[in-house]
């Protein structure tokens, strides 16, 4: 059973947690030992299992040193070490306290640890050292006492084994369960993976992979209620392919298609991120400047109009094409119709003198021509 590989880059960490969990409770017992004999002192009485909790307690700390030591030399082992620990603290309690029969119950202890790495072996790793250690306490200490039998020895042994079958479905469950959250993670990415796609499919041309007349117009309203609230300056340039009606008729509609999508990659390969290039409908294309003045604009649209009319079309015999564009700036106060009657009427000048050019809608006019 693989354990969780975003999760075991975290063991480290954890098994820090558990030697400081270990180092607290060898503390506890020595506190507990410095004050029991106070107590016993004080009344003059004498009781075999505290007077040696602190020597236990001692023990437990020299046993914790050798667990750092081989955790820093034997990193690769260091899941196996903090195991063992757990062990260290189990062993010394019974051993301090044989005649408290509770004390058994902390042989769970490095079972209930191994459970926490999702790994099999590792519990029976657990299961092994704590039934041998176990079996060696009781055959070096335990057995000599009266209130211990084989009886014991086998029952404990037992109950250990039931533990750890009990922790092994314990586990399973927990695997089933990370299992059925990573399913479920997936699903959700998946869907949100569709979600995302769903709606570039929505606002983009399927055909050049522009932005479409819809989100166009979603974000020229968005620009015109900046304009309107914090005096942002934009400028509307509307883009049209000479004579594209003719290339469709003496070429095909594909080549059509593919002069379109060529256009579409010119526009996004000399635009800056911030500008917004959209498909507006048929041959006609808008671009959205929004982080240059309007002579900046014009420059950018004249790169691109001599960088168009420069290439060459396989589809259409080597032939290349032209466009001519209208801009026009926003200023505050000016309404979407008077930004784009504007730029539509600057596009039409454009056409009326001889294509392949661009014209700025105002008063007193600009124009760059080949």
């Amino acid at each position: 059973m693989v354990f969780d590989v975003v999760n075991h880059a975290k063991m480290p960490r954890w098994n820090r947690r558990f030697l400081n969990g270990y180092w607290i409770i060898a503390v506890l017992c020595i506190v507990a030992s410095v004050v029991i004999a106070r107590i016993n002192s004080f009344m003059n009485a004498q009781d075999f299992p505290i007077a040696l909790l602190g020597q236990y307690a001692c023990w437990t700390c020299v046993g914790l040193l050798v667990v750092e030591a081989a955790m820093r030399l034997l990193k690769r082992w260091s899941d196996y070490i903090v195991i063992a620990g757990s062990l260290v603290l189990s062993l010394n309690l019974i051993a301090a306290f044989p005649l408290v029969l509770p004390t058994l119950a902390t042989l769970f202890l490095p079972i209930l640890t191994s459970i926490f790495y999702f790994q099999r072996h590792k519990i029976g790793f657990a299961l092994l050292v704590t039934v041998s250690s176990f079996w060696i306490l009781y055959g070096v200490k335990l057995r000599h006492m009266p209130f211990y039998s084989w009886i014991d020895l086998f029952v404990m042994t037992n109950v250990l084994v039931v533990g750890t079958i009990v922790g092994l479905e314990v586990m399973r469950r927990g695997s089933d369960l990370m299992k059925d959250l990573r399913s479920t993670i997936a699903s959700e990415q998946d869907l949100l993976v569709k979600n995302i796609l769903m709606d570039k499919l929505a606002k983009t041309d399927a055909l050049t992979g522009l932005y479409n007349h819809m989100s166009f117009h979603e974000y020229l309203e968005e620009l015109i209620r900046q304009g309107e609230q914090n005096e942002l300056t934009f400028q509307l340039a509307l883009l049209d392919i000479d004579h594209f009606k003719k290339v469709n008729d003496t070429y095909g509609h594909r080549a059509g298609d593919a002069v379109l999508k060529k256009v579409a990659s010119i526009f996004q390969e000399m635009v800056s991120p911030n500008d917004f290039p959209a498909r507006y409908g048929g041959e006609e294309f808008a671009i959205l400047f929004t982080e240059t003045d309007i002579r900046d604009a014009m420059q950018q649209l004249e790169r691109i109009r001599h960088h168009i009319s420069a290439v060459r079309h396989d589809e259409l015999s080597g032939n290349p094409i032209t466009i001519s564009i209208g801009l026009h700036a926003y200023r505050k106060g000016c309404t979407k119709e008077d930004l784009f009657g504007g730029a539509d009427t600057a596009l039409y000048r454009a056409k009326h003198k001889g294509r392949n050019r661009i014209e700025l809608f105002q008063e007193e006019r600009v124009t760059l021509s080949s």
